[in-house]
């Protein structure tokens, strides 16, 4: 949403209790077992449960929703601070690995500060070095400094090209989408970077603009970018903060889609790449700028259109889907939240997200879920996932408790999978807690089930079935106070019965394969 960037006076003292030589949270901490099973195959017989409380996952094609196209966070105005940490390549890995979060979207930014106000051109420099050391002293001294415009412009720009460098050479099948918090400062109505908006007599070039970017990062960095927006905000309030914006009224962005950008893209042979519409900061704004621009400009319901929104100022029980965007079969991603008034790192944090993360997939139908800032430095807002040590060049970091409760969803559901409904069934003698959230998810031959209890005083046992299919294996991964992705084999009773116990106050994430079950 923003770039604040931290005050520097902020010292490590404040984060030394939890982290390790290696600048990961510290195992005695929490119980993180290796994340690699040999043989996930049953082995045995469990004791035949004593729960008549089935949980059901239902397959029918009345019972599925929304294709899921993956997790993902945002770099952006932070790559520098990732790029000028020693441990950068571990970060990364905390991100983007199987023993990480297993993050397959990355969200970056096209900055407005590759307009150079003196030459007067635009220049975004892809021969420069970025496989500069963390520690270089020409990035390190005057960290600060004005660079076209924007402060620590040069270093975001560099990092951003190492970040893309590095995911797409060491992690396979990540998206690449950029967002626009700003155009070039000489094509808006106010010559600023914060508010105003892209005056009309300049779309032509914008459009040129956004593929000129486009082709750079492909050519240079040899990646396929898989979709660009151009805006991040546009409400008219977005001005309003400290960082760059540029406003979009609905019919401003959706004449600008169909007759510039869309044509330019298929002259420059990018009529495949998704565009990302909307982003505005809040769900319910996004709601209304979506469903107006839908109703008004029908030639916008483009299969490679994405409709997005920001979770910002959003409760959980007002979570949607975008109404045009389902009558015209698109998808629908929250591109952008995170907590930016308050700064908490509790297992109670944790779970408060576990619950939004539940309530955007299962009730917002959303297919793309990207997090705010995966790694960067904060003192008062809970914006990332990875606290990053302030001093530069920074060399501690460790993983915030709700780093594992969105990793209860991103390395699990796997890319593809389609979102199913599931259904708890009490008996007289077992029931649920009262505020218990499960979503369930199919691909091929292969379930998963995300349990998110939110009851501070009950745990529970269930038996576990799927219409029609009969399980192959099973394991689960449990995060609570106390243990974080902690998995264990799930064997049937020697009467076919499967049931796992979700401790009070937890995430448990239930996957594997099944039997008699066709892919598709």
């Amino acid at each position: 949403m923003k770039k604040i960037y931290s005050l520097l006076f902020v010292t490590l003292f404040l984060f030394l209790g939890y982290s390790c030589d290696d600048g990961s949270l510290d195992h005695s901490d929490v119980y993180i077992p290796d994340p690699v099973e040999e043989n996930f195959e049953d082995d045995g017989f469990s004791s035949e449960p004593t729960t008549t409380a089935v949980v059901k996952i239902k397959i029918g094609e009345e019972n599925k929703h929304q294709t899921i196209d993956g997790f993902g966070c945002a770099f952006c105005g932070w790559s520098h601070r990732i790029w000028n940490t020693m441990q950068r390549e571990a970060v990364m890995a905390d991100l983007f690995s199987k023993a990480g979060l297993s993050l397959n979207i990355f969200r970056g930014e096209v900055f407005p500060s590759y307009y150079n106000p003196t030459s007067k051109d635009i220049e975004f420099k892809m021969d420069r070095n970025f496989m500069l050391p963390p520690d270089d002293p020409s990035m390190i001294n005057n960290y600060w400094r004005n660079y076209n415009g924007e402060e620590c412009g040069e270093q975001m720009q560099l990092g951003q090209m190492w970040l893309v460098d590095h995911v797409n050479k060491k992690y396979k099948d990540v998206k690449f989408f950029f967002s626009v918090w700003c155009p070039p400062v000489m094509w808006k109505s106010n010559g600023k970077l914060n508010g105003g908006n892209l005056k009309s007599d300049y779309y032509d070039d914008y459009a040129k603009y956004l593929m000129d970017f486009v082709d750079a990062y492909e050519q240079k960095l040899g990646i396929d970018i898989y979709a660009m927006s151009g805006w991040n905000e546009p409400d008219v309030l977005s001005s309003m903060g400290g960082w760059a914006s540029c406003s979009w009224s609905p019919e401003q962005m959706a004449k600008f889609v169909i007759e510039k950008l869309r044509p330019e893209m298929q002259k420059r042979g990018h009529s495949d790449m998704k565009l990302v519409y909307g982003e505005n900061a809040w769900w319910s704004w996004a709601t209304k700028h979506i469903n107006t621009s839908l109703q008004n400009y029908p030639k916008l319901a483009d299969p490679n259109l994405i409709t997005a929104g920001h979770g910002y100022s959003t409760s959980d029980e007002s979570i949607a889907p975008f109404e045009e965007a389902v009558k015209h079969n698109l998808h629908i991603w929250q591109t952008e939240i995170s907590d930016d008034k308050d700064r908490q790192e509790t297992w109670a944090d944790a779970m408060k997200w576990a619950k939004t993360f539940h309530c955007y997939l299962a009730n917002g139908n959303v297919s793309g879920f990207v997090w705010w800032a995966g790694a960067r430095p904060c003192s008062t807002t809970g914006e990332n996932l990875i606290q990053l040590e302030e001093a530069l060049p920074s060399s501690t970091y460790y993983r915030v408790p709700r780093y594992y409760s969105y990793g209860q969803y991103t390395k699990f559901i796997e890319r593809d999978a389609v979102r199913v409904d599931v259904e708890a069934i009490p008996s007289e003698t077992d029931k649920f807690p009262k505020d218990l959230l499960i979503s369930a998810y199919m691909k091929d031959d292969t379930y998963t089930i995300v349990f998110v209890n939110t009851s501070k005083d009950e745990s529970f046992t269930t038996l576990l079935e799927i219409d029609g299919v009969e399980f192959q294996n099973m394991r689960t991964y449990t995060s609570s106070e106390d243990v974080k992705w902690q998995h264990k084999k799930i064997n049937p009773s020697l009467s076919g019965l499967r049931a796992i116990t979700v401790p009070k106050y937890s995430v448990v994430t239930v996957t594997g394969k099944m039997k008699n079950h066709e892919a598709e």
